[in-house]
């Protein structure tokens, strides 16, 4: 018996010998998450690439609404002159409405792609600097991990560094000049219900770049 004891105390000092330099690895893991939305909406990059977005938008907008106001006006035109039209002037300024019709919808297709061109080459920009960013932040405060915070089933907000990599990614990344850096996030241009379908809209946030 006490040739046992003495075999299992050595052993039992031992793993109390090693322990505390577990312990302390595992002190070492520094994990923050950060919100990749709140990033794109609040850095001052984000909110010019979102100010871009909405000009482009606009613009489109005002010229597929222009064309829907000619369609409206030939219609009403037709309707109020019909009865006083011959066959063949009334059957003219029918195939102008469909022609115009056609031209909306092209314009809408034409509207929709050049929308989402322009936010996947700004996303795409984004992104670059993002993965930049959370590489000089994660080093520079001893971080072993930077989760996007949607892929986080549960996290404290005493982890959370959005507002501090807002900060970082600010400094290291100056918005282009030119044009305000407000605004809210784009949506492709829409047409009127009558016209022709509405432009698919994209998805605003960038994709996670952090890699567990």
């Amino acid at each position: 018996m006490s040739r046992s004891i003495r075999l299992v105390l050595p052993l039992a000092l031992g793993l109390m010998a090693v322990s505390p330099t577990l312990a302390e690895e595992s002190a070492t893991v520094k994990i923050g998450v950060f919100d990749p939305e709140l990033v794109w909406k609040s850095t001052d990059v984000g909110k010019k690439y979102n100010q871009d977005l909405t000009d482009a938008r606009a613009r489109l907008q005002t010229n597929i609404d222009k064309k829907q106001q000619e369609i409206e006006a030939l219609v009403e035109k037709l309707r109020q002159q019909q009865a006083s039209l011959s066959d063949d002037k009334a059957a003219q300024m029918q195939k102008d409405i469909q022609n115009k019709r056609v031209e909306l919808n092209r314009m809408n297709e034409d509207a929709t792609g050049e929308m989402k061109q322009q936010l996947n080459e700004v996303q795409g920009r984004f992104q670059a600097m993002l993965v930049d960013t959370l590489e000089a932040f994660g080093k520079e405060k001893g971080f072993t991990m930077v989760l996007n915070k949607a892929v986080v089933d549960y996290s404290s907000t005493s982890v959370d560094v959005t507002q501090s990599l807002i900060a970082k990614f600010n400094d290291m990344n100056k918005a282009p000049a030119g044009g305000s850096a407000k605004g809210t996030a784009a949506k492709p241009p829409t047409p009127k219900p009558a016209a022709a379908k509405t432009p698919e809209k994209p998805k605003e946030t960038p994709k996670d770049s952090s890699k567990p």
